[in-house]
């Protein structure tokens, strides 16, 4: 079975998660981990196809210890790359919209979250950050709003840590929870086979 295992391990990773997985644990004790981690979260506003969340509790899965720097990493680099959207967004204009179009899947989603905005000011955006994905449509709305970036930094600031902490602590506290998702266990039981067949690792120490 363990024979089996490494020979799979030895395959090309089936999903792009599983291979950014595999390479931040394998960086995990390296001093770029943490600046590594940073790019996920901080990208999230521009590639929503990253899968952050995933990863978010897989490497806290795999390195419970530091699920609160791993949190603290993602929380502050989702402040920065609202900071840096919100930014980008008012100097280059409402065309930025067109541009962005794969952003969002229309207008209307635009609207509604401007319409929030225009109600409740960057309130709107601290209590849209509660939720677990990344709110890159609210920054955006706000951010042509006219609301300063720095203010819409401190929104995200204000409500991403409690999603980020309990997505961390789900994977770092509660493993057999997070195994109910076959998705998560297929990637996971990935991680762990490349652990067992990388040189060192506890296949050549048996």
């Amino acid at each position: 079975m363990a024979d089996a295992r490494t020979a799979a391990a030895r395959g090309r990773p089936a999903t792009r998660t599983a291979r950014i997985l595999i390479r931040l644990d394998r960086a995990a004790h390296r001093r770029w981990f943490l600046p590594a981690l940073v790019l996920f979260p901080l990208s999230d506003y521009a590639l929503p196809a990253l899968p952050n969340q995933t990863l978010l509790m897989g490497v806290s899965a795999l390195h419970p210890r530091r699920r609160r720097m791993i949190a603290l990493t993602f929380v502050t680099a989702s402040a920065l790359g609202a900071f840096l959207t919100a930014t980008a967004a008012q100097l280059a204009g409402p065309w930025l919209l067109d541009a962005a179009r794969e952003l969002m899947p229309g207008r209307g989603e635009l609207r509604e979250a401007g319409a929030f905005v225009a109600r409740h000011g960057v309130w709107a955006l601290a209590l849209l950050s509660l939720l677990p994905w990344t709110p890159r449509v609210a920054v955006l709305a706000c951010a042509l709003a006219g609301v300063p970036p720095w203010s819409i930094a401190l929104a995200v600031l204000a409500g991403r840590p409690l999603p980020v902490i309990l997505l961390a602590a789900t994977g770092a506290g509660a493993p057999r929870l997070l195994r109910r998702s076959r998705r998560a266990e297929r990637l996971l039981a990935e991680v762990h086979a490349r652990r067992v067949a990388a040189p060192g690792g506890p296949a050549e120490k048996a």
